[in-house]
């Protein structure tokens, strides 16, 4: 329905979900080859988008942000843990930024082969078994001896993390409409925000109280095979059928999603380098440099994910109004100062410069996978967004060791200052070249 109309009115409207209706144009007048490719691409199935004010849209969505929220009760726990984890296995800064990397590349390189594997067979079966096996995957990395054990381990738990974001993307959009796909993905991601607040925050507490890091990830196992279970009962069942044909179709698919969003996505991924590294130093960051106990530390590491439960919607519903190109590149003018703050207040306003970063942070995630998700044909969306996910995660997986090279050169301190007035510098050029992008 909506494409149809986004389809008639591609000739004439300058709006921010263009790519998608030239796309649907090319199509339709079969004069490119990617028009000719498009036969090959697996074929979006019927299946009756729901809305928002209906009971039917809002369980749906409400079950597969319960399961996003399950998802990351212990993928998010490495960062926060991570003060009492060095300590257990006596790491360096540089080591542990090999621990954060290690899960970060799994993650990466596992998204994009789970999302081809999600639109050949169903995003159902792919989510559901990918949380499955997140339980198991905790519980087996709560028995580390060694570190490399540790390693081992984190690539484990790494690669089944790539299971779920492609596929639960790919779902969403194949359920709702356009029009209100922004706001639906917003919605969605603030699962993971909260639960990057809360499973932190209780972890701390329960690590402190146990002695121990192994305790939050054998308690919180449950939650994945529990809320998994429960969305295998709710989600619609859909196969995706590939179409017999050029096997290098997808890559070419991809290859156009980037020519038609990627100078600005790439923009967005930029500031994921400094982002991912900041967020893998930040509990360690509060501890060394900032003198705050632990848990407090994993309490105050959850502060922006907290925050995102607002920003990931309202970026949704921004983008969904005022078009997705516009309330990103804003997002990232903003995001410079926000993380200079973060580095520069002193503690009694540290809290405040963590929402204020938290909200631009959830704003722009948001935004950014809501346009790569437009621009995706229908029927390659998971694989896409498992391509996007993959660069995503390497960025950040590379800016951490690095980062950890810098801190035991400088000091820790030294290193987040020097973050800081780097992400101004970005700011700016975001501001500078973004509206020629």
């Amino acid at each position: 329905m909506a494409r149809r109309d986004l389809a008639r009115g591609a000739g004439g409207q300058g709006t921010a979900h263009r790519q998608h209706a030239a796309r649907d144009v090319r199509r339709g007048a079969r004069v490119t080859t990617i028009a000719e490719e498009a036969r090959a691409i697996p074929s979006e199935p019927a299946v009756e988008e729901l809305s928002l004010r209906e009971a039917r849209g809002r369980g749906l969505l409400a079950t597969i942000t319960a399961a996003h929220f399950s998802h990351h009760v212990t993928n998010s726990l490495l960062n926060p843990l991570l003060p009492l984890i060095r300590d257990a296995f006596g790491l360096s800064y540089a080591q542990s930024g090999f621990a954060v990397s290690a899960f970060s590349i799994a993650a990466g390189l596992a998204n994009a082969p789970w999302g081809m594997l999600a639109d050949r067979v169903g995003s159902r079966g792919v989510i559901v078994g990918g949380l499955f096996l997140m339980g198991a995957a905790s519980v087996a990395l709560a028995t580390a001896g060694a570190y490399w054990q540790l390693l081992a381990l984190l690539v484990l738990l790494g690669i089944v993390s790539g299971s779920y974001h492609g596929p639960a993307a790919a779902l969403i959009a194949r359920t709702f409409s356009s029009r209100m796909r922004g706001t639906a993905m917003g919605i969605h991601i603030t699962g993971g925000h909260l639960s990057f607040f809360a499973a932190p925050a209780l972890a701390g507490i329960l690590a402190t109280a146990t002695g121990t890091w192994r305790t939050p990830y054998i308690w919180f196992a449950a939650a994945p095979v529990l809320f998994g279970a429960l969305l295998w009962l709710v989600a619609p069942h859909v196969q995706e059928r590939a179409a017999p044909g050029d096997r290098f179709a997808a890559f070419r698919e991809i290859g156009q999603v980037f020519r038609d969003v990627g100078p600005v996505v790439s923009l967005s991924i930029a500031f994921q380098f400094g982002i991912a590294a900041l967020l893998a130093f930040l509990a360690l960051y509060l501890v060394d440099a900032r003198g705050i106990s632990p848990a407090l530390a994993a309490v105050f590491f959850g502060v922006p994910q907290v925050v995102g439960v607002v920003g990931a919607p309202l970026g949704g519903l921004l983008s969904d109004h005022f078009g997705r190109r516009r309330v990103m590149l804003g997002g990232l003018a903003l995001m410079g100062p926000a993380v200079f703050a973060v580095t520069a207040v002193p503690n009694e306003a540290l809290l405040v410069a963590l929402v204020v970063f938290g909200l631009l942070w959830s704003m722009r995630s948001t935004v950014t996978e809501t346009l790569v998700m437009d621009s995706a044909p229908a029927g390659r969306r998971a694989t896409v967004l498992g391509a996007y996910y993959l660069v995503n995660a390497h960025v950040g997986g590379i800016g951490a060791p690095l980062f950890g090279f810098l801190a035991e050169a400088v000091g820790l301190a030294t290193a987040f200052s020097w973050i800081g007035i780097a992400f101004v510098v970005l700011s700016a050029v975001a501001l500078v070249i973004g509206r020629r992008l």
